[in-house]
């Protein structure tokens, strides 16, 4: 969910007073373009076969929202009494929208939205827990870092589950299989075969290694060092046991930032997509939604495989996977709930998994079959396996605090600013001023 386009739902016929006035709302919404007006609580419609009609509110949008709609129709179909019907809502007013309109007592019935929200929406009260509406055997089908992404702890300290996952991003190694032949196993690899295959002097230049040294595309390898910012039991070690491995990351980082046979830059990616975008580089790192842009670029010689190993420890890089997951609204009556449930249950059921993954879209469901030669079901491999080494997107409400803070120590110490001792105590310093606030 990171644009809003406007989708159209089906025109559905209904009787009374209520209908027409569910019809006025959902035509405010389907006009072209990002919608001007914040979407209005919506209470469900019973229709004329006394079924249910939801409303999903969603930020998908191109071959991702056609995707969507074909499957919400699909399931319309076969649910005549409890029908789904598409709202795109603007990421930068989702989340207060949703909480006032659920303190209002109605909005959407269903919301699709990243994993990282999940925390700061249950504390609001906003999302019902799912753990008793789908059994351990559904569950368990689905990729154990997406479903621990899904969860968080309720009033009393508990962890529930709080969304159903329906598909991943995560990053990958791509590559360009006319110039490598061997996919490199760890970064030592990496940088030994950029090295020979760069030639910046040339005009153009050829890049081996196109890398954002961002902290997304980075963090990974912090945990490959030993790096932690929290131990076990949620309590900051940035500066006490995450020390020494955080501080060798950062060295890492700064040796990588000043090779001069490889693209770099610690805070922007202009550059790099230029160049990538011109074919002059060979391997980078990139997100599993950016697929179709590599397809098109290298087309049959599209290389994909999970991040290489850390030389240094011998350690696979754990970089954090971002779920896409369904929610109900905590206000939602029992019969929206049954609905909605359903649509959920249809959402993750083998035949719509299957076609989330024809679309470029990973699905989370791990007995998705993944056998075969064809380019999208190779990528998908390398997805799921970097999924399996993965962690979970934080989604806590200190999440957003100690995301800036890192990006600002990664920054200082790329920028030469500080050196990777003081950033980290620095760093440590002022979460543990911050979180302490957030405590009081």
């Amino acid at each position: 969910m990171r644009k809003v386009p406007i989708v159209s739902a089906r025109r559905i016929i209904v009787r009374g007073v209520a209908a027409c006035l569910l019809l006025v709302l959902l035509s405010s919404c389907t006009l072209a373009g990002t919608p001007t007006a914040t979407p209005q609580p919506t209470p469900s419609v019973t229709a004329a076969n006394n079924g249910v009609t939801l409303l999903l509110w969603h930020g998908w949008f191109g071959a991702k929202l056609q995707t969507l709609s074909r499957l919400v129709d699909r399931f319309n179909e076969q649910h005549p009494n409890g029908r789904v019907l598409l709202q795109a809502v603007s990421l930068s007013t989702f989340g207060a929208d949703l909480r006032a309109a659920s303190l209002a007592g109605s909005g959407p019935h269903i919301v699709l939205m990243p994993n990282s929200w999940i925390g700061g929406l249950t504390d609001a009260n906003v999302l019902r827990p799912l753990d008793d509406a789908f059994t351990p055997a559904e569950q368990q089908s689905l990729l154990p870092v997406t479903l621990s992404g899904a969860q968080a702890r309720d009033g009393t300290g508990t962890q529930r589950l709080y969304g159903l996952p329906i598909s991943f991003d995560t990053l990958a190694l791509y590559y360009n299989t006319a110039n490598i032949l061997a996919t490199p196993s760890d970064t030592a690899a990496l940088i030994n075969s950029a090295h020979g295959l760069s030639d910046p002097n040339a005009t153009p230049p050829v890049w081996g290694l196109a890398v954002n040294l961002s902290l997304d595309n980075t963090i990974g390898y912090l945990y490959a060092f030993g790096g932690r910012i929290f131990d076990d039991q949620g309590q900051l070690v940035l500066a006490g046991a995450g020390r020494a491995g955080t501080e060798q990351w950062l060295n890492w980082l700064l040796k990588l930032n000043a090779d001069q046979q490889l693209l770099t830059h610690a805070d922007s990616s202009i550059q790099i997509d230029r160049e990538l975008k011109n074919n002059h580089v060979l391997m980078t790192f990139d997100w599993s939604h950016q697929l179709g842009v590599y397809r098109s670029l290298w087309g049959e010689h599209l290389g994909v495989a999970p991040l290489p190993r850390l030389s240094e420890t011998d350690q696979p890089p754990r970089p954090y996977i971002v779920s896409e997951v369904l929610a109900i609204n905590s206000r939602a009556s029992a019969a929206e709930r049954r609905a909605a449930t359903e649509f959920l249950r249809f959402m993750i059921s083998a035949d719509t998994q299957r076609e989330l993954l024809a679309s470029g879209i990973q699905p989370t469901r791990t007995d998705v079959t993944l056998t075969g030669d064809a380019p999208q079901i190779a990528a998908a491999r390398a997805f799921r396996k970097q999924a399996e080494q993965g962690q979970p997107m934080p989604n806590s409400t200190t999440r957003d605090i100690v995301w800036q803070e890192l990006k600002l120590m990664q920054q200082h110490v790329l920028s030469g600013l500080a050196s990777p001792p003081d950033a980290v105590s620095e760093t440590d310093g002022r979460l543990r001023e911050k979180l302490k606030g957030l405590e009081k």
